[in-house]
């Protein structure tokens, strides 16, 4: 591709605590520019986009107006907004889409063939019209399971067990709901509700990521299973966002466990707590990612996200969103013009060519990809 000299022009679908920190990273590079954003909140509507996020004016307002938003020229739209089962996030998509709008989203939108055929069938079919690209992107969907995991297996040979572990410190977080919504505060004793979003989220988002580590190895997954567990808060825990009573959960965790032939192949958990007195005694850092791959031989990489390691700082300057929510915006933006460049359709993941099968021979330096 050649070389660009003017910015990528960016617009922000739901600007939350993601969606800012794109902001507030584009804002700071001269190759990209913000020129819209599409918020939901009436108080938020004819912001100035730089006071959202918390930096200078950048001289464009945001709006609640889809029709405004969809008119505003861009390359790329990058989809924060929030995804849940009682949202139409695929109609948002079809929308973006069929109006020429290339769209990056936070969401584990990034392997077709574990999603419907009608979800699989309307994205291709809204890319095509409006010549876009569509891309599911971030920490996790794509750079800890799709990338790094996979490229981790070139180490080994005759795999038998991954794991994949997450855990992150909620303690500085601002949303009262989303900490409810996954189950800190909640009574230890009952079990998540089967119904709830924080299963959905479970099931409509880690499933499909062991599916598409499981294609990529040339393992077939006979089943994935769901389980959860959480523990009791020694102590009252008072943060801004919420207060946990002695014995309300002060940790949860979700863990999704991809089955071959009976015994556990590729398990995802995610864990969060409230405070370090919940960290698990394992857990080094407030945000943390433990890859281990048992074959010959094994591996274990332990990825620690921090604001510095020559200081103590819990943030980066600039930067009031924690090290695991800056990185997640991160690598959404860094994914803008790949996506920008790439041909119109449906866009995976790039997966390392090099890696572990279960037959070298099939699949050779390919993967994923939709027709």
């Amino acid at each position: 591709m050649p070389n660009r000299s003017d910015p990528y022009k960016i617009a922000i679908f739901g600007p939350g605590d993601v969606g800012c920190v794109v902001i507030r990273e584009a804002a700071r590079l001269p190759e990209f520019q913000i020129v819209g954003a599409l918020v939901f909140q009436e108080k938020k509507d004819g912001v100035d986009i730089g006071t959202l996020a918390g930096i200078a004016e950048l001289g464009v307002k945001a709006t609640r107006d889809l029709g405004k938003f969809l008119a505003i020229p861009c390359d790329a739209v990058v989809h924060t907004a929030l995804d849940a089962p009682f949202i139409n996030t695929l109609e948002d998509f079809k929308k973006l889409l069929e109006a020429g709008k290339n769209v990056v989203t936070c969401h584990p939108y990034s392997y077709l063939p574990a999603r419907s055929s009608e979800f699989a069938q309307t994205i291709k079919a809204a890319a095509l019209k409006g010549q876009a690209t569509f891309y599911g992107g971030g920490l996790n969907p794509d750079f800890i399971t799709q990338r790094l995991a996979i490229l981790l297996t070139g180490l080994s040979n005759d795999v038998q067990r991954i794991k994949i572990e997450e855990y992150f410190d909620c303690e500085d977080q601002t949303n009262t709901g989303n900490l409810q919504v996954i189950g800190l505060g909640s009574d230890p004793q009952k079990a998540q509700d089967e119904n709830g979003s924080a299963i959905w989220y479970q099931k409509h988002f880690w499933f499909q990521m062991i599916e598409h580590i499981a294609y990529e190895l040339g393992v077939k997954i006979d089943r994935i299973e769901a389980t959860s567990k959480c523990a009791p808060a020694p102590e009252d825990i008072v943060r801004p966002a919420m207060t946990i009573k002695k014995g309300q959960t002060g940790i949860v965790s979700y863990e999704s466990i991809g089955y071959v032939n009976d015994k556990p192949f590729i398990s995802i958990l995610i864990g969060w707590y409230q405070s370090p007195i919940m960290k698990p005694a394992h857990v080094k850092s407030e945000t943390e990612w433990i890859l281990t791959i048992e074959g010959r031989p094994s591996s274990r990489t332990v990825l620690d996200l921090k604001a510095s390691f020559a200081s103590d700082a819990k943030h980066v300057e600039g930067e009031p969103m924690p090290p695991g929510y800056h990185a997640f915006g991160v690598t959404l933006l860094q994914s803008v013009p790949m996506v920008v460049e790439a041909k119109p359709g449906f866009k995976a993941p790039d997966v390392p060519p090099v890696h572990w099968k279960k037959d070298q021979r099939v699949n050779v330096a390919s993967c994923y990809t939709e027709q």
